[in-house]
């Protein structure tokens, strides 16, 4: 049986989620909870990170080497760096990069030493949501709300899509254990643009039953 990681974003999601699975076990470990169950054919056990690079980090170990976890997907929430998306518009992170790491030389801005500059979603994971935008998401230890920091980030990262703070910690996780991994971000706001704070305000009323709805599609494409 294929066993299957999910890192939510949001405790109103994993509710949503949770009500899905079949056979549910709830266990708290290391003071997380995690709830394990069954979707037709697949093992899975999910977890709400918390926000973070050090949560994301631990809690993709966790589902690796206590649950024994095959590949990792995470969908979660980040805010838009490129113009020409929209509130609720999903971007599939094919690549994965840290916006706030500078390491010295010989290493490149964003690159963690050890490490490659750029993490991948496994191309067997991201061939599922053909329909979805695709690009690259920018990761770190910041809210960014401001047009001068996110502008900070593109002029770094002009093909950056989204930012948000854990994707590229499980991508660096994933990386380190040798795992398949999937991030998928759902776009709650967008720094700069008209009316951004009514829209992220809104964001949140659809915001976790679509991000189910895409993640039950992806469990059953798999």
């Amino acid at each position: 049986m294929k066993k299957i990681g999910l890192i939510i974003a949001m405790d109103k999601e994993m509710d949503i989620f949770a009500a899905t699975l079949q056979n549910l076990l709830p266990q708290k470990i290391y003071q997380r909870n995690f709830y394990s169950g069954t979707v037709g054919d697949k093992q899975i056990t999910a977890v709400v990170s918390g926000m973070g690079n050090v949560n994301a980090a631990l809690c993709t170990a966790d589902l690796i080497n206590v649950f024994g976890a095959d590949l990792i997907i995470n969908v979660g929430v980040s805010g838009g760096l490129d113009p020409s998306l929209n509130i609720g518009d999903f971007v599939v992170g094919d690549d994965i990069v840290y916006h706030d790491v500078w390491c010295g030389e010989p290493y490149v801005y964003g690159q963690i030493a050890g490490c490659p500059l750029i993490f991948h979603s496994a191309p067997e994971l991201t061939s599922l949501l053909p329909e979805l935008r695709h690009g690259l998401l920018c990761c770190g230890d910041m809210f960014v709300s401001s047009v001068e920091r996110l502008n900070n980030i593109k002029r770094q990262f002009p093909n950056g899509l989204a930012v948000d703070m854990e994707s590229a910690a499980i991508a660096q996780t994933c990386y380190l254990y040798n795992k398949p991994m999937l991030s998928v971000r759902q776009i709650s706001d967008i720094p700069g643009v008209k009316h951004q704070i009514e829209q992220y305000d809104s964001f949140w009323q659809n915001a976790p039953q679509n991000s189910v709805k895409l993640l039950n599609y992806i469990l059953e494409k798999l």
